[in-house]
């Protein structure tokens, strides 16, 4: 039984480190995108991409540009705000199978110059999902949820399905459909999954 009340949710130990390489193309060099074995187990098991795509060596090249690009917004916005480039946190979240990966994004080329702006590596790295890890009441204040809000997306996080959650807190299916459709509206997105990656990826209400 999962307890709601905790701010944090007993998490699962991490498997090997999955991680990926890449380095956008620039006038000067081609595209690279390099990732070890654990990271082609996930991905191949993943929605993210197609069966003609989870050949032996996937092109992965779209995921990358997609992370890179959350991962320099989310670096302009900690320059806007003053807290410079430290700690990126969550950028993405990726569903493989029954299981739920966040994406951390790092760059690697420190601090480049205007010059050299095109020319940052960076460093994926793929972690299997633990919500341990992360102080829910703070996000949930955050997002102005209200108490019944709060015990949803508890177990939302839990990966409780929508039935599991109407009977762990004695509510109707239809009830707790409506609540997952308000989160949905709240947080500016359009499916479970995005609720979760928000709330993990800490992205500020707009």
């Amino acid at each position: 039984m999962v307890d709601i009340s905790s701010d944090r949710i007993q998490g699962i130990s991490s498997p090997p480190a999955a991680f990926i390489f890449y380095r956008p193309q620039t006038e000067a060099a081609k595209e690279q995108v390099f990732y070890n074995a654990e990271t082609y187990h996930i991905l191949s098991l993943s929605s993210s991409l197609s069966k003609e795509e989870t050949s032996s060596f996937p092109d992965i090249s779209f995921l990358c540009s997609r992370w890179k690009e959350l991962l320099d917004k989310e670096l302009d916005e900690l320059k806007e705000s003053g807290e410079g480039e430290k700690g990126t946190g969550f950028i993405d979240m990726l569903q493989s199978r029954r299981r739920r990966y966040t994406v951390k994004g790092i760059v690697l080329s420190g601090q480049p110059s205007a010059l050299q702006q095109q020319e940052k590596q960076y460093l994926f790295i793929l972690e299997r999902f633990n919500p341990d890890s992360v102080n829910l009441s703070m996000i949930f204040r955050q997002w102005n949820l209200n108490h019944r809000e709060e015990d949803i997306a508890r177990l939302l996080l839990a990966d409780r399905s929508n039935k599991e959650i109407a009977h762990a807190l004695g509510l109707s299916l239809n009830t707790v459909k409506g609540y997952m459709k308000l989160l949905m509206r709240k947080l500016g997105v359009n499916s479970r999954a995005g609720i979760i990656a928000n709330f993990l990826t800490g992205r500020n209400p707009s």
